[in-house]
């Protein structure tokens, strides 16, 4: 009787350990994933499971045992961390930003804020003045950081550590002025009966040398747009707030309304493919032009890319559209999604219709 794949896997295992050091938690992360392997392709080709489990775990010894985390090594996790774009909460960078604030705060030091730019992708880590020196402070982090990093397959990255000195909160009549103005403009709309503008109203307070502009966004299907700027501006002179006038700008709602959905899923897209060498992303940007929303991936790529890296990036763009949060989310938009090589040529279309 042939012995279980799973059975077999965990006393190649023990016959490794016997003479290979490899640290507990990437033991079980190598299992699980030549298992996760081994059942996917269940149906193809039968894997050979000794040169699995030989080609993982020297690259595993490598990351695991190594007291130092290189770009080499990430770029070795890169390319064996399948790359899966999030959907909902699930937030590539998100994560990411969540995981340095803990160690941040493990390490004892007081966090101003985080963030990460792209092109070069590059993470922001702005500390709290300490006692002890930044130079102090960046000797703790930065491996700690670099390990983090490694670990999700990010080897083109940029660090910076900086420190700002503690300021106190200071009131600011502008921050009071632009409260009571939503305040007034909220209830201007829920007057009218739109309750969800009411929640969602923009606008924007303009100064001038004697006296300041309120413009408000106004969607171009409500009809009462001029009865509600003349509540507004009744409002604002019943509670003598420092606005001489308003004005509405109007825009397409059903434009804009799908430049918004479609900003949340090119972040989605961006996010996994941050950062990482194999991919080498330099940015991505959308505009929505007569109802289609053209998204634009640029890439450090040659002429020829590899073909096995082209494919995963489209499996996994179609996989995250094919979702139905996702299918949902875009409705009946239109699309065109485009990989674009250093030299702006098309390396891959994706569009709603294909």
């Amino acid at each position: 009787m042939k012995q279980p794949f799973d059975d077999s896997l965990n006393e190649s295992f023990k016959k490794l350990n016997q003479s290979i050091r490899i640290k507990p938690e990437y033991n079980d992360k190598l299992r699980k994933r030549i298992l996760f392997t081994s059942m996917t392709d269940g149906r193809r080709k039968r894997v050979n499971k000794k040169s699995w489990i030989l080609v993982a775990v020297a690259i595993l010894l490598l990351l695991g045992s190594s007291p130092f985390y290189s770009t080499t090594m990430a770029s070795l996790a890169s390319k064996i961390i399948p790359l899966k774009i999030q959907g909902g909460n699930s937030s590539n960078i998100d994560a990411l930003h969540t995981d340095i604030v803990q160690i941040v705060e493990q390490a004892g030091y007081n966090l101003s804020s985080v963030g990460t730019t792209p092109n070069p992708f590059t993470i922001h880590i702005v500390l709290l003045k300490e006692e002890d020196s930044l130079a102090s402070m960046k000797k703790v982090l930065e491996p700690k950081i670099e390990k983090l990093v490694y670990e999700q397959g990010i080897d083109q990255y940029k660090l910076k550590i900086t420190e700002v000195e503690e300021k106190q909160e200071r009131y600011r009549k502008s921050d009071t002025l632009m409260d009571d103005v939503g305040v007034i403009i909220s209830e201007a709309f829920e007057k009218y009966g739109y309750s969800d503008l009411a929640q969602h109203a923009t606008y924007g307070i303009t100064k001038g040398f004697f006296s300041n502009t309120l413009g408000i966004d106004m969607p171009d299907h409500v009809k009462e747009a001029e009865e509600i700027q003349k509540f507004v501006v009744e409002s604002i002179d019943k509670e003598d707030l420092d606005i001489k006038s308003v004005e509405l700008r109007y825009y397409n709602a059903e434009h804009r309304s799908q430049d918004n959905r479609w900003a949340y899923i090119v972040s989605n897209i961006y996010e996994p493919l941050a950062g990482k060498s194999i991919y080498s992303v330099t940015g991505i940007s959308y505009k929505v032009k007569d109802g289609v929303t053209h998204v634009s991936i640029k890439m450090e790529l040659s002429d020829q890319p590899d073909e096995q890296v082209l494919s995963e990036i489209e499996n996994a763009i179609r996989e995250y559209l094919g979702s139905e949060e996702i299918k949902e989310s875009i409705q009946n938009d239109k699309y065109e999604i485009q990989l674009l090589n250093k030299d702006k040529e098309s390396l891959l279309q994706i569009t709603s219709s294909s």
